[in-house]
């Protein structure tokens, strides 16, 4: 199995880093057994498993972004999103109604999360370029 987070570049640093922790966030909750056990230092003190999985956070332009997100729609991937309309929003109960004004392409797709068979999403994102 393979995860992935594929973001829209061109964004202020601070906002790529919000929508990679909430697309992660959104990821962890769904996954079963994708974070490992936690672990003991040398000096007795805990720290909270990480995933288990290679994350890679990758960059595409929006139009890609879009495409990949309709062709895993299709597919027995997971997929969370995260969009300008999400992002917009100071409150969940404020997303959960501005959400029902938008239909799926004009909520302003910022990122994507994928997790599924490595074939699977290596055929959608193996020509992408990691995040820098």
């Amino acid at each position: 199995m393979k995860a992935v987070i594929i973001l829209e570049p061109n964004q202020p640093l601070g906002l790529l880093v919000n929508t990679a922790s909430i697309l992660a966030i959104a990821l962890g909750d769904l996954v079963e057994n994708i974070r490992g056990e936690d672990v003991i230092d040398k000096d007795g003190i805990k720290h909270l498993g990480v995933i288990k999985a290679p994350l890679s956070i990758l960059q595409t332009d929006y139009d890609t972004l879009k495409d990949i997100y309709l062709k895993v729609l299709k597919k027995d991937i997971l997929v969370a999103d995260f969009t300008k309309v999400a992002q917009s929003c100071k409150s969940y109960n404020e997303y959960i109604t501005l959400t029902k004004n938008y239909s799926t392409l004009d909520m302003g797709l910022l990122g994507l999360a994928l997790y599924g068979s490595k074939k699977e999403i290596n055929k959608l994102v193996g020509n992408l370029k990691v995040l820098k």
